[in-house]
């Protein structure tokens, strides 16, 4: 099981949905007519207006400017999806206006992110006049004042977060900028660089450019996991529409080269097809492959430029993977027991430490920092778990760092050589005085089904009505408690699952990625709970419904892992959710009936904490609340319950005089919820 817990809720079939597109609006709290409306909406008219952003106009200003004295310009981009297609979008547009118009993209080996003062220097002396960054520049006070004793002018279109005093350049142009009134603030480089086209073109233009540029924006935006909700919704969406529609012919090729169908392309597919292709450029040494990609215009140039694109992205893989098995050699000859992992290696591929953290991170759930040797110094990414803050751990160890910076769960750094044993020492002691808050992590499905109706092929295929989904609008995650797994496969090589399991009379497939029959510890005629994203699988010709699993355990032991769970959380003073206690808090009947049956069975009761409860379980029962009935029998001094590991022993008292079940703390706090509702 790869979450501690689900948290969902069981969806009320009397609230009338028809569909099952309405169901998950519902459990997300859009549950009108009116907000179902204004949630799916994507017409232009729901875009704002651009002048909103504070230092437009004056930006607009000097372009139009620029463009009437025919200066040299230059647009500085960033190495990743985000920053190429901005770039792509602002030369196209300036280009489109007659500048001579140059880019510079930095090396993300050599130079890494942000303004260069020697990159200002080359455009300088190549003649630019006006430099135009996109998603980038919001913090880069001395490179702007650099870039004026140049004679040049800066405009800076950027989306991160602004950090004490803003550069003096021309215009910054960034909804996160202190008292900026635009009113989204999550908008990608790429979006604030449309935004910026869009008040220097005039907003009645604004359906002609989206024509033409959102495809960039939706590549953009997804890849750069902002909130698919309001604004970016609709610039996502438009920008589907013009991927499937293939108006790029970079991107055409590219989605060819991927093997992804164009015309049902969504932006899943984007995030998880796309965006490692078009990353792998800059990650490999070369984002001007990228860039050149998505600015091609004749059709065998474009051919092969994405089947360079792809060759980067499968030497990215190699390479991943290579470091990944020599992480964990490194981990199994340290006889790695638990706490920071600090690894280095001299010949790692400094373009892929950060992915190789975050699956280090996601196995161990432990904060990870891997280095590979530059010279005299040691550099490298760092990526933590939720309940760690990796920021202020690094600035802990700053005296033993060249540089650092970063946020909470991600960091980049580097450090000297001679201090590399030094940082192990003071990350280890920040870790032992701040050890992360581990609540276990909670896989956030939207219901629990609770019949067929609503999982039908015609129904699955009705959700594309929540697309664009991403971050803000994830696919929908749904739970099938208590099937019967009917069948079990390896396939992949061994890395995958492939599965049947019957529930309600019906037989339904499913695939679980990256997950091996051995880790999940289950067998054919096993009784499971899948959490699953319905999808439409078409394979020759022919389309079936298939369950994409994220999770799935025995139902047995998830429910009694709900259930421990929640007795800790009360142990401990922490109120529980309504719907969690609604749903496994004991009545007086569920105490009689276990009573009866431990008295029914004349001994002691020791084994598997799920085997045992399978017995104790009337058929149709709640593990769950069999589990907190046997807790509280335990806290009055009814029964002793001594759990070790998955095992549990259960012994009855005898009992001679009666006893109040309101006299228990954890009954108590279970009620006091289902009071307020009352």
């Amino acid at each position: 099981m790869k979450w501690d817990v689900w948290h969902s809720i069981t969806y009320d079939h009397q609230r009338g949905a028809e569909t099952l597109a309405d169901a998950v609006l519902w459990a997300r709290g859009i549950d009108s007519p009116q907000e179902m409306e204004a949630f799916l909406s994507q017409e232009i008219s729901r875009l704002h207006d651009p002048l909103l952003l504070q230092g437009v106009d004056q930006g607009v200003d000097r372009i139009r400017r620029a463009i009437a004295q025919e200066e040299t310009v230059a647009v500085y981009g960033d190495y990743d999806v985000d920053g190429i297609t901005a770039s792509v979008l602002m030369v196209d547009y300036l280009r489109s206006k007659g500048l001579t118009c140059m880019v510079y993209i930095p090396d993300r080996l050599e130079e890494g992110y942000g303004l260069h003062p020697a990159a200002l220097d080359s455009l300088a002396e190549a003649g630019v006049t006006l430099v135009v960054t996109v998603d980038c520049g919001a913090t880069s006070v001395e490179e702007v004042a650099y870039a004026k004793t140049l004679g040049l002018d800066m405009i800076i279109t950027d989306h991160h977060e602004c950090q004490g005093a803003l550069p003096e350049a021309v215009a910054v142009i960034d909804p996160k900028q202190p008292d900026c009134p635009y009113p989204e603030k999550d908008l990608a480089g790429v979006g604030v660089a449309f935004k910026f086209v869009c008040a220097i073109e005039g907003i009645e233009h604004t359906a002609t450019l989206l024509e033409r540029y959102s495809d960039l924006v939706a590549a953009g935006s997804v890849a750069d996991l902002v909130e698919l909700t309001g604004e970016n919704r609709t610039l996502v969406g438009k920008g589907v529409e013009a991927l499937r529609a293939g108006r790029r012919i970079g991107f055409v090729h590219l989605i060819l080269r991927a093997g992804l169908a164009r015309e049902t392309l969504t932006a899943t597919d984007i995030g998880y097809g796309l965006s490692p292709r078009i990353n792998a450029a800059g990650r490999m040494g070369n984002p001007r492959l990228a860039f050149d990609l998505l600015c091609a215009t004749d059709p065998d140039e474009a051919s092969a430029l994405a089947e360079a694109l792809c060759t980067r992205n499968q030497q990215r893989q190699k390479v991943e993977q290579e470091i990944m098995e020599d992480a964990l050699a490194m981990l199994e000859a340290e006889e790695y027991s638990g706490g920071p992992i600090i690894l280095a290696g001299e010949n790692w591929h400094k373009g892929v430490l950060g992915i190789v953290a975050a699956r280090l991170m996601e196995r161990h759930q432990e904060p990870v920092i891997l280095l590979c040797l530059t010279e005299e110094a040691w550099s490298g990414s760092c990526r933590s778990p939720e309940g760690f803050n990796l920021f202020a751990a690094l600035t802990a160890c700053e005296d033993c760092l060249e540089t650092f910076g970063g946020h909470l769960l991600a960091a980049g750094l580097t450090v000297m050589r001679s201090d590399l044993v030094q940082l192990k020492t003071a990350f280890g002691v920040y870790y032992k005085e701040h050890p992360p808050e581990r609540e276990g992590r909670t896989l956030h499905t939207d219901f629990t089904l609770m019949g067929p109706d609503l999982l039908t092929l015609d129904q699955v295929k009705g959700l594309t009505i929540l697309e664009p989904c991403g971050k803000g609008n994830p696919n929908p995650l749904l739970v099938l408690e208590d099937a019967r797994l009917t069948k079990l496969q390896s396939i992949g090589g061994g890395k995958h699952v492939k599965l049947q399991v019957e529930r309600w009379g019906r037989i339904y497939d499913g695939v679980f990625f990256s997950a091996t029959v051995e880790e999940l510890g289950l067998q054919e005629g096993d009784r499971v709970d899948i959490a699953f994203t319905p999808q439409c699988n078409t394979f020759r010709g022919r389309t079936t419904l298939q369950f994409l699993i994220r999770d799935m355990a025995k139902a047995t032991r998830r429910r009694t892992g709900r259930a421990k769970r929640l007795y800790t959380q009360l142990l401990i003073g922490k109120t529980p959710q309504t719907g969690e206690t609604q749903a496994l808090c004991p009545d007086r009947e569920d105490f009689i009936r276990l009573w009866r049956q431990l008295e029914a069975v004349k001994s002691d009761l020791t084994g598997r904490l799920d085997q045992v409860l399978d017995r104790l379980v009337p058929k149709g029962g709640c593990h769950a609340k069999t589990y907190l009935c046997l807790q509280v029998f335990h806290e009055l001094g009814l029964a002793s319950v001594r759990e070790q590991a998955d095992t549990v022993h259960i012994q009855r008292f005898e009992q001679t005089e009666k006893v109040d079940l309101m006299s228990s703390q954890v009954l108590r706090a279970l009620q006091e919820p289902m009071e307020q509702l009352r």
